[in-house]
């Protein structure tokens, strides 16, 4: 079953998350805060992030992005309901912005997608590793 971490300050839109990816089938963890979601993202494996866009990003939050993105690898959803974001929407590593609406049809589709290229990218890493490993005689 694959995790995944949700940080959403707004109570309503939590538990829609909670309720939604469950019954999809995902282990779903709720974060209200900033530093919460830090101290989870260290703790808990987590197959995936999904945040809330930060106008003014604090440094907890850019920490929070770097530890999801560069250390553990982590495909980030930022669901957001700021247009300027959407504009600026590009893959950034395994970043992607999604529009805030109550229905999570895109946002459910976007974690699908990210999640099977990582498991590519794992199945890559792997098959490169063991390839590695293999002593070849001619």
């Amino acid at each position: 079953m694959k995790t995944v971490l949700v940080f959403e300050p707004d109570k309503t839109l939590r538990t829609l998350f909670k309720e939604e990816l469950e019954d999809e089938g995902y282990h779903v963890c709720l974060s209200r805060y900033e530093r919460e979601t830090l101290a989870l993202l260290k703790h808990t494996p987590v197959n995936i992030l999904i945040t809330e866009h930060q106008l003014e990003p604090t440094q907890t939050y850019t920490n929070l992005l770097d530890l999801a993105r560069e250390v553990k690898q982590i495909p980030v959803i930022i669901f957001t309901s700021h247009p300027r974001a959407l504009i600026d929407c590009e893959w950034w590593g395994e970043k992607k912005y999604v529009s805030k609406t109550s229905n999570l049809d895109v946002l459910k589709e976007t974690m699908r997608e990210m999640l099977d290229y990582r498991r590519c990218i794992d199945r890559f890493s792997r098959s490169r590793s063991n390839l590695k490993q293999q002593e070849f005689y001619f």
